[in-house]
């Protein structure tokens, strides 16, 4: 794997933990961040993903509650049964 060297800041304070947890761990800091980013990207990509799956799923609701055939919702009439018309 192809690596680059980045410099930034980190508070005095993050830096002795990271330092301490690598040398228990027998790794490095920069290893440790590396795996930080992943899990970072991991879940912001995984996010945009999920909110993506949301927007679908309104969407097909959304169709679904309009109905499918001519005439009123079942889906609406049930929901207005269980919890009152709307």
């Amino acid at each position: 794997m192809e690596t680059t060297k980045t410099t930034f800041h980190l508070p005095v304070a993050l830096h002795r933990r990271l330092k301490t947890l690598a040398a228990r761990r027998g790794s490095t800091i920069s290893r440790l961040l590396a795996e930080g980013a992943e899990l970072v990207l991991a879940r912001l990509e995984n996010e945009a993903d999920h909110e993506e799956l949301l927007r679908r799923a309104r969407e097909a609701e959304e169709a679904l509650r309009g109905g499918l055939y001519e005439g009123p919702s079942v889906a609406r009439s049930a929901d207005d049964l269980a919890y009152g018309e709307s």
